[in-house]
């Protein structure tokens, strides 16, 4: 601690008490015991509390002259022992020193000396952050007295500014949006990507940053989240944040985007949200799934998605709902590719799936399970003579001429026919019955079906 000579301390510790009070997180309460009493003690208290407080401090008087500082305001400006071999320097000694080792950047020593003592003139009680040339970044905050004069402190915040500049980075450089909510449910951080994918307009935020319900009655209102009354869907979501419970889910907004969302609680209360543009990786899984269980040529159903299909049938089946499975063969397939080549046997095919898909309902299934070997499960029907008319179109619809490459191509097709519950709800041998019925409708000259007979 370094202070003036015993006169004028006094005046130092009015000065001193003055600003300590001004400030209701600062106040001083002196011991009313006998050993404290003298003026001399209670300095000695004053400068235990500098020397310990957690940054640097310097009192200036009236006149600007400094009264007293610590050691640690030395360290931190790296102000030398020769700025205070003739007594306490001035502000404005502190300000002519700094300019001219280059601590204010470049410029007129002059005239940065004389910018600096004008705003100490103006007498303000001021915040700021200060960068030094080697990195240290301080946080200065000044407080005029009473009865004039000034206490500044320093403090190192350097660590405090790199973690938070590593935090902005993280959310700068985050690919996706990240929202932070307090205990209230109050946003208290958001980075500007949260915004892109949202769509949320700058005046959402033109009155500070707004609490979760606001932002649920923003999107309910816009219809984000569909048809419906507004309240319910805020008091919905609302119920179920305060679950206070992580959650993941995809939602899919107006606009065709796909968000992944994730809600992490926070251990002192508040949620972490992270929110992810997915849409082309959902995408890509859809049509990844579409193609595991379509047939690539004709895009009907494959034997895959025939198996499951046909799984879901045979249990409403079991619930008493009559079925028709339809095994189905193209008639003289094997010609057109031997005359016309594979390439005219691929398009037969196609057009062949067009016209099953012309005649079926969308309750049914028609999949392709082999060349020209097809499959179709008839849900929902009262009896056989439902499955015989459906066979029937099949038969007429597929026997139609085929133009193609200036190519006529005509062909047929044979039905075999087997009905769940009627004959079993087995899967395996409800196939086995359609196959077996198949090969009697081709026994008997093709172009026709058969029911299974047992």
């Amino acid at each position: 601690m370094q202070r003036k000579n015993n006169a004028e301390i006094n005046d130092t510790e009015n000065q001193v008490s003055d600003v300590l009070e001004s400030n209701s997180l600062n106040t001083l309460t002196y011991s009313s015991s006998d050993n404290t009493e003298g003026l001399s003690d209670r300095v000695d208290l004053l400068e235990t509390v500098m020397e310990h407080f957690p940054g640097g401090i310097v009192l200036f008087d009236t006149h600007l002259n400094m009264v007293l500082c610590n050691d640690e305001l030395k360290r931190l400006l790296e102000y030398p022992d020769s700025l205070f071999a003739s007594g306490l320097p001035s502000m404005k000694d502190l300000f002519q020193f700094n300019a001219e080792r280059g601590e204010y950047g470049e410029g007129d020593v002059k005239k940065m000396v004389k910018d600096k003592l004008a705003l100490v003139n103006l007498a303000t009680a001021h915040c700021y952050e200060r960068e030094r040339p080697n990195g240290t970044v301080l946080e200065v905050r000044g407080v005029p007295l009473k009865n004039g004069g000034f206490l500044t402190t320093y403090v190192d915040v350097t660590d405090q500014r790199h973690r938070i500049h590593q935090l902005e980075a993280l959310l700068d450089n985050f690919p996706g949006g990240i929202s932070l909510f307090d205990k209230h449910l109050k946003m208290v951080l958001f980075n500007d990507k949260l915004k892109q994918l949202h769509g949320y307009p700058n005046e959402l935020f033109e009155n500070g940053m707004p609490t979760l319900e606001d932002i649920f009655r923003f999107n309910a209102e816009r219809g984000e989240y569909g048809a419906g009354e507004v309240e319910e869907h805020v008091s919905r979501r609302m119920d179920l944040a305060k679950q206070n419970i992580p959650h993941t889910y995809d939602r899919k907004r107006p606009n065709g985007v796909i968000l992944e969302v994730r809600g992490v609680p926070l251990a002192g209360s508040g949620f972490l949200t992270t929110y992810r543009d997915v849409t082309e990786h959902r995408e890509s899984q859809e049509k990844i799934a579409y193609m595991a269980h379509h047939d690539a040529l004709t895009d009907l159903p494959n034997r895959l998605l025939f198996q499951d299909r046909l799984k879901h049938a045979i249990a409403q089946a079991e619930r008493g709902y009559n079925m028709a499975l339809h095994c189905i063969d193209l008639d003289k397939f094997k010609p057109v590719n031997d005359n016309y080549g594979h390439a005219v046997g691929d398009q037969l095919l196609k057009q062949v799936a067009e016209r099953f898909r012309s005649i079926k309902r969308d309750t049914d299934t028609i999949a392709r399970v082999g060349g020209d070997e097809f499959m179709l499960i008839q849900v929902g029907i009262t009896d056989r003579e439902g499955a015989r008319t459906l066979a029937d179109r099949v038969i007429e619809t597929l026997s139609h001429p085929y133009e193609i490459d200036g190519h006529v191509i005509n062909i047929g097709a044979s039905i075999g026919i087997a009905l769940a519950p009627e004959y079993t709800v087995d899967q395996e041998n409800l196939v086995k019955m359609a196959d077996a019925a198949l090969y009697d409708s081709k026994a008997a000259g093709r172009g026709c079906f058969n029911f299974h007979t047992g």
